[in-house]
């Protein structure tokens, strides 16, 4: 029987072996792309939302009125997103995806439809040990953001 720490170390490589698997799929992908993780979460906000004023970026972001500004500047100078003025409000401008950007971003989303097709292939058995685990691991990881959101906002 394998011990506590040996469970643990063998769970750590075998995370490393399924991430690996996942860049080697997902590299080719986002090394043409040529765009940062803040880039790519702008590009998903937009995929995923609309049309949206700098300001909502911003904020789904958790940044900065500019920086959010400077994070569209960027994926329009890429041909991905285009500013257009609000129809609602003339005052107001908007941000979307270009069609190539959402072609960007369909390409993103094979990762999830890869990992859905492998699910599938799993015995019930395994499937459900693997929900198991990582509702386990969610559970921790949620506990240990309440215990840091509780310990930051004593401060």
């Amino acid at each position: 029987m394998k011990t506590h720490e040996e469970l643990v170390l063998e769970v750590v490589e075998q995370y490393r072996a399924y991430f690996h698997g996942f860049k080697a799929h997902m590299g080719p992908i986002l090394k043409n792309m040529d765009l940062t993780l803040a880039q790519l979460r702008t590009l998903a906000i937009l995929a995923e939302e609309g049309p949206l004023v700098i300001g909502q970026i911003a904020q789904r972001l958790g940044v900065g009125l500019s920086t959010g500004g400077h994070l569209v500047d960027r994926l329009v100078q890429a041909g991905l997103a285009e500013r257009a003025e609000d129809v609602g409000d003339r005052r107001r401008t908007v941000a979307r995806l270009t069609p190539s950007g959402e072609g960007i971003y369909g390409q993103l989303r094979i990762g999830p439809q890869r990992l859905q097709s492998l699910l599938q292939e799993l015995e019930d058995t395994d499937l459900q040990a693997l929900l198991q685990g990582i509702s386990a691991l969610n559970r921790v990881i949620e506990k240990k953001a309440l215990e840091q959101s509780s310990f930051l906002n004593s401060k």
